[in-house]
């Protein structure tokens, strides 16, 4: 009779662990499409077979195994920070890339080209008032043209430095999350076996890596240390430490929550991009373009500084003024000219056009850099074009690199279908074939029963 009920409550806990198998099959394919989740195992534990000792056998439950591997997620995370390095950088690239007309006929080329024939008109009627004139205003609009683009450059810049406090406000929204999990774990330990918040904590680390090149630590009470750079610690068990950007000074400052400059510490992700951009591209950019202005007003000057008006008499102003402190192209204007203010003859030959024909030849000289004006900007619109397309570029091969280090995570801890479907009608014959043995042991203990009374 001993032995009977031994092997009843045997069978009974068999069917106990197979039921709760049959659960775990069930949050698989229910979590199937959830992101950051990673398939559940059943673990089952056999029981020893000594029936002298009243060990009838069978199977305990053991708990579940996580699929999660280690090694794929991080892999995942490197990638995902390489991705939105790239990624950041070409979407700024491409919302600058319209300021660097290149079509000759609007824009800075078209102004230039526009002042060069009304100095050219001029060769051939240097006292033309009217054409005299004409010239003023399309210097008017060069100077206008750059500052169409030297405002568009500085709105760029005021774009990343938006676009980069926005990422540090993701990245100390997401640590705080993350450390929330933290504190979880080490308020219960059974929640670090809970499948759904390890989805969760996978998901946000993965979303996190894309905004910086982060090193993940996990503790063996399953909290997340966090390091930027894999030296600036932004978690530690229960406690995050905020990032901060300062942007006030010529240089964008990335800080950590001591204050202290940890700019050259990111290497990876969304930030690196938008610091390299805000301190480094588009500054560059600025200075070439100022350099352009200046020079250009500076040989504009220098040409008519050393003719004479239509008065004989030399010029009492420049055609244009700037302010270097604050960027040529920034501030360049024209001064308050009358038409026959222009010095357009040679000292010798007042009433000439000595000097219109100098200016006439602007399009052709080596002004600046071994260039001419035009190509030197055209040299500027090729550099940010060639920006972008190795940028696109980066990005394709980063996306493509992305997914398959999604593939080969997915590959081990996906949920597949098919496998589950298996198992589920396993599980369902080892339940069947365990009532079945109760249901006989029942019966056999019920004949027992029976000749004992």
């Amino acid at each position: 009779m001993g032995s009977l009920m031994v092997s009843l409550r045997s069978a009974a806990g068999s069917m106990s662990a197979f039921e709760r198998a049959m659960g775990v099959v069930q949050s698989n394919v229910t979590n199937s499409t959830t992101p950051g989740y990673a398939r559940q195992r059943v673990e089952f534990q056999s029981q020893r077979i000594q029936p002298e000792l009243g060990l009838a056998g069978g199977v305990t439950w053991n708990g579940t195994m996580d699929s999660r591997n280690s090694f794929a997620e991080s892999n995942v995370r490197r990638r995902a920070s390489e991705y939105g390095a790239a990624d950041e950088m070409a979407a700024q690239l491409k919302r600058m890339e319209p300021l660097f007309d290149i079509r000759g006929d609007s824009g800075l080329p078209g102004a230039l080209t526009n002042l060069v024939e009304a100095f050219s008109a001029l060769t051939v009627a240097p006292n033309d008032n009217a054409m005299r004139q004409t010239a003023i205003d399309r210097a008017t609009q060069l100077a206008d043209s750059f500052h169409a683009l030297a405002n568009g450059l500085g709105d760029a810049m005021h774009t990343v430095d938006r676009s980069l406090q926005d990422q540090v406000n993701t990245i100390n929204a997401t640590v705080a999350k993350i450390v929330e999990i933290n504190r979880e774990f080490r308020s219960d330990a059974r929640t670090v076996r809970d499948a759904g918040l390890q989805a969760k904590l996978a998901t946000l680390q993965e979303d996190l890596s894309e905004s910086g090149d982060f090193t993940i630590l996990t503790a063996e009470d399953g909290a997340s240390t966090i390091f930027l750079g894999g030296q600036v610690m932004v978690a530690g068990g229960d406690k995050s430490y905020p990032l901060s950007v300062d942007t006030s000074g010529g240089q964008a400052r990335l800080l950590d929550s001591q204050g202290r400059d940890i700019t050259d510490k990111v290497s990876g992700g969304r930030v690196s991009s938008l610091l390299a951009l805000r301190n480094s591209t588009l500054p560059q950019h600025q200075a070439e373009i100022d350099r352009m202005a200046q020079v250009l007003a500076d040989t504009v000057n220098t040409t008519l500084g050393g003719g004479v008006d239509s008065t004989g008499q030399p010029p009492g102003q420049n055609l244009f003024e700037y302010d270097s402190t604050q960027g040529a192209a920034r501030t360049l204007r024209t001064n308050s000219l009358q038409p026959g203010d222009l010095a357009l003859a040679d000292s010798t030959a007042p009433g000439g056009n000595g000097v219109a024909l100098k200016l006439a030849e602007l399009s052709k000289t080596k002004s600046i850099d071994g260039l001419t004006f035009s190509e030197f900007y055209g040299n500027r619109a090729s550099a940010l074009g060639l920006q972008l397309q190795i940028a696109e570029e980066r990005v394709d091969t980063k996306s493509q690199l992305v997914a398959q280090a999604r593939q080969l995570r997915d590959e081990v801890q996906q949920v597949d279908l098919n496998e589950e479907a298996i198992l589920i009608i396993q599980y369902q014959r080892g339940y069947q074939a365990s009532a079945k043995l109760v249901q006989t042991l029942d019966e056999m203990t019920e004949i027992a029963l029976g000749l004992l009374r």
